[in-house]
């Protein structure tokens, strides 16, 4: 905890500094104004009420008297005003250092490998974004600014009651230190529970988040009450972690709130009366009266800051999960050798090619093919036989284990990634498009497209039809990744987005899998103009859509089983034959 501490303070204090410095001295400023006024009591009581009672002459004691309420009132404004500065102060600080830690984190995400997001799901890398920023934010406008202003209390009233009175102050300054080495003993053993209750909350949104984007699938297949139930069950975990973390915040409270009540005002308001009354260290009205006041005010900074305990330490469990993702390791990319697109012919060759997921278990086993520049090659075989893992491997979302990828006879690991991957369009087999106009969507991976090219590319995959009957044309805004489009609409925007890209290399992945057979035979011919002149790897379930492939390749458990174009393979009648006996 510590280490996360200092780490987020410089976070503070590395470009606010400023802010962070104005709010401690207002802070500062405001806790002695504080203590202050209470001071004042005893010289207001001695010096200006007491004497006035029985003073012959009251104008001139009214006249003094309210010269000392205007120093009184001075304190007050003074506090008001600090209050007022630090406010502001406090608002820039933290908006700032949020902006720049949401924004450390953004861009970490965005050079993270495709393996973090395959590990960690996405309700949990959105809570590392929501709720862990905002337990960091309470802890920075409300947790530290009152903590520190409630040490400066303390001790500015232990000064000012030594200055009262020093043996009634030693009884205080003991009572203090064990409520607080009670209070600091208690939170200390919550720690575990506060860490626990976010990764628990962030586990919790995570399923949340799964349930609620499959929940058609949830509904077609009658699971309500089984989720439900597990809902219930990690719901109540993060009930019982929360619960534990929060039960010990309200002890900690309640014992510095009794303890207030119990030492700081009876104890102490027998023993300055027994002073006062026996004459005991110069003990007066005012001075009792500024001592209780002082005392019972001590107790409101103890409570204050055990009250902040629970959102620092929640927060503090937030910024590990923050700093953890930080401190990812980015992607590497080793390449040093830029490419450009027009200087690509697209002959793609994988040479003894091996790969694992997880060590121990590998998917591709001695992968060997060959695609000459414009050709098209065609990869089927059952689920999970490596068709995927071949087209990660060509955008290096993941690196081999051993074997080579070459691209125009050179490793593709001395190219940058970045330039590898604009030389390669490819459409999923789960769509994904962005909120904003259909124009822009086209134009996502080309932004200097313009109008005319975008409708260009969308006459190419078919997909202008549909478009031009939308209500807004090309301008209609698409929301929440186009769920106002159909699944099949959304695939040909897909399909347009890779024709406006214009890359040698082409890879479509189950890219006509949402499409009704009447569409896909509508956007085959789009597809056969696209291919033409790249290089194209093609997965498809439906063998009739690439019977014209120049090379078929056959998988089986990442194994090559056979290999060569469509009459070839028939004639063989082996698994090719067999998968498209079957299809068919």
């Amino acid at each position: 905890m510590k280490g996360t501490l200092k780490r987020l303070l410089h976070y503070i204090t590395s470009q606010y500094r400023f802010f962070f410095v104005v709010t401690m001295i207002c802070v500062v400023v405001s806790a002695l104004t504080s203590v202050g006024a209470y001071s004042y009591l005893s010289a207001l009581v001695d010096k200006y009420i007491t004497p006035l009672i029985t003073m012959a002459d009251k104008s001139a004691g009214f006249a003094a008297l309210g010269h000392a309420l205007i120093i009184l009132i001075s304190i007050f404004v003074a506090g008001v005003l600090a209050q007022l500065i630090q406010a502001r102060s406090v608002a820039r600080m933290t908006h700032g250092t949020m902006y720049t830690l949401r924004k450390d984190i953004f861009n970490r995400m965005e050079r993270l490998p495709a393996k973090y997001f395959d590990t960690h799901s996405r309700g949990e890398i959105m809570s590392v974004y929501t709720n862990d920023t905002e337990a960091i934010r309470m802890m920075i406008s409300q947790g530290i600014p009152n903590i520190v202003s409630a040490l400066i209390t303390v001790v500015a009233i232990m000064i000012a009651l030594f200055i009262l009175n020093i043996p009634l102050t030693l009884l205080a300054v003991m009572m203090v230190g064990l409520i607080l080495g009670i209070s600091m003993k208690i939170v200390g053993s919550a720690g575990k529970h506060y860490t626990d209750q976010q990764q628990r909350l962030g586990d919790l949104n995570g399923y949340v988040e799964e349930i609620f984007s499959g929940q058609k699938v949830v509904k077609v297949f009658r699971r309500e009450e089984k989720c439900t139930e597990e809902f219930r069950k990690r719901n109540e975990e993060l009930r019982k972690s929360s619960y534990q973390a929060s039960k010990y915040t309200g002890i900690v409270s309640a014992v510095n709130m009794q303890a207030g009540n119990i030492v700081f005002y009876f104890l102490f308001a027998v023993l300055c009366s027994v002073f006062v009354i026996n004459g005991w260290g110069g003990m007066t009205i005012g001075k009792t009266i500024a001592f209780l006041s002082l005392s019972k005010t001590m107790n409101v900074p103890v409570i204050l800051a055990s009250s902040q305990i629970y959102s620092c330490v929640t927060a503090l469990a937030g910024a590990k999960r923050i700093f953890a993702m930080i401190d990812e390791e980015p992607e590497p990319d080793e390449g040093t050798e830029t490419i450009r697109p027009q200087d690509v012919k697209g002959k793609v060759e994988l040479s003894h090619v091996n790969f694992s997921y997880v060590p121990g278990t590998q998917i591709l086993h001695d992968i060997t093919l060959t695609a000459q520049s414009g050709q098209k090659i065609a990869i089927v075989g059952s689920t999970g036989s490596g068709k995927t893992t071949i087209t990660n491997l060509l955008n290096r979302f993941y690196d081999l284990d051993s074997g080579q990828i070459l691209l125009d006879d050179t490793d593709i690991h001395k190219f940058r990634k970045e330039d590898l991957r604009r030389l390669i369009g490819i459409v999923l087999q789960d769509t994904h498009l962005f909120t904003g106009t259909i124009l822009d969507n086209i134009r996502y991976g080309n932004p200097s497209l313009t109008d005319e090219q975008c409708i260009k590319a969308a006459e190419t995959a078919r997909a202008d039809d549909f478009i031009t009957r939308l209500p807004d044309g090309y301008k209609t805004e698409l929301t929440r990744d186009a769920e106002n489009l159909a699944e099949g609409q959304r695939q040909l925007l897909n399909i347009a987005r890779a024709v406006a890209a214009d890359t040698p290399i082409l890879i479509l992945d189950e890219a006509t899998s949402s499409v009704d057979p009447r569409t896909e035979k509508l956007i085959q011919e789009g597809m056969d103009n696209l291919m033409k002149g790249r290089t194209s790897f093609v997965i498809a379930h439906r063998l009739s859509t690439i019977k014209n492939s120049d090379l078929i390749l056959v998988l089986d458990h990442g194994k090559i089983l056979e290999c060569g174009n469509h009459m070839e393979l028939m004639e063989k009648k082996g698994a090719y034959y067999r998968l498209y006996n079957g299809a068919e």
